[in-house]
């Protein structure tokens, strides 16, 4: 099989035969910039801490100091300028954008929407309408669970009036679940299912592609720093996507960097490696290696989905809220 490589216009980042960072530089003052991630440090953020580790950023000139941010703030940050980069849901991005946020998607990590409705195995449908009745526990009317959640009871002619929603707001409706105080949850396929798995309980999964296609998180930035340091954003993608890949070939390498970030993690690295694969698949979505690129098919019907519960108005066009950076390209 061929190398998987990468073609990312106008970047200032010479990019030949996929050894993108193996070379030093000579020593240049590094820029500060800013990366947000999500509420808490996680494995699943490996290719950041892996990319830091090793230089890549720095061989760009940047110095990249990681933060972790809820939603809301992450994404005013960015688009305020405070930060420069993140990592959020698109659907928020989709929101955002329409409320005139001014903050672009460019470069996807999860191929593959994360989220899933789970329940123990044998009892899941694989038709939504059948969820009419359920009681479903979900951290609360909020970002990518919510959303997955009403595109399927939308899918299945429902809406969230046909089903009892719990909320879980410490984002601990495993416990529910186990309890049986719910019927079904929403999490992160590869969070909860091997939460469940490790507590007893095997599980069956309706993810969201089989029924609504939504895209998943990515890479978001704000629209000034786009036009301003274009080849920031497009080596940084780079550089992010050149450990993804790393690590999808290696795992290990990828939950040793994590450890290094974040050292509790260590305290079960059996899980985090499992947690790690998991996440490394949906990156990959299928793919021999994670790509990066933005799937428009996805956009396209997360946009119409997105649209039809009223989250957003169509006034947005979808072209202003993505930013194609990151092709693939086979040599």
């Amino acid at each position: 099989m061929s190398p998987r490589c990468l073609v990312i216009p106008l970047t200032a980042v010479f990019l030949a035969g996929c050894a993108i960072f193996g070379s030093p530089t000579p020593s240049v003052a590094l820029r500060p910039v800013t990366l947000l991630l999500g509420f808490q440090p996680d494995v699943q953020f490996a290719s950041f801490y892996l990319a830091q580790q090793k230089g890549y950023y720095a061989r760009l000139g940047l110095d990249v100091t990681i933060e972790y941010k809820g939603d809301a703030d992450l994404v005013r940050l960015v688009a305020d300028g405070q930060a420069e980069f993140g990592v959020a849901d698109a659907t928020d991005v989709m929101i955002s954008r329409t409320a005139g946020i001014p903050i672009k998607y460019v470069e996807t990590i999860y191929g593959l929407f994360p989220v899933a409705l789970i329940g123990p195995k044998g009892t899941v449908p694989r038709d939504p309408s059948e969820l009419a009745g359920k009681r479903i526990g979900t951290p609360g009317k909020f970002g990518s669970s919510w959303h997955a959640l009403l595109a399927l009871l939308h899918a299945g002619g429902l809406t969230e009036a046909d089903v009892t929603i719990r909320e879980y707001p410490q984002f601990n409706q495993v416990d529910g679940l186990l309890n049986g105080d719910v019927d079904y949850i929403t999490g992160f396929r590869n969070n909860e299912p091997l939460r469940l798995a490790a507590q007893g309980m095997q599980v069956d999964l309706l993810t969201v592609e089989e029924i609504a296609p939504l895209p998943g998180p990515g890479v978001i930035v704000g629209d000034d720093l786009l036009q301003s340091k274009k080849a920031d954003v497009t080596g940084f993608l780079a550089a992010t996507l050149q450990a993804e890949t790393e690590i999808a070939a290696d795992p290990q390498k990828g939950l040793d960097a994590a450890v290094v970030a974040v050292p509790t993690i260590d305290a079960d690295r059996d899980v985090a490696l499992a947690v790690l694969k998991a996440t490394i698949e949906l990156w990959r979505a299928g793919a021999s290696a994670p790509s990066g690129a933005i799937n428009d098919a996805a956009w396209t019907s997360g946009y119409d989905t997105m649209r039809a519960l009223g989250f957003i108005d169509g006034s947005v066009p979808l072209d202003e809220m993505i930013e194609h950076l990151v092709k693939e390209s086979v040599s």
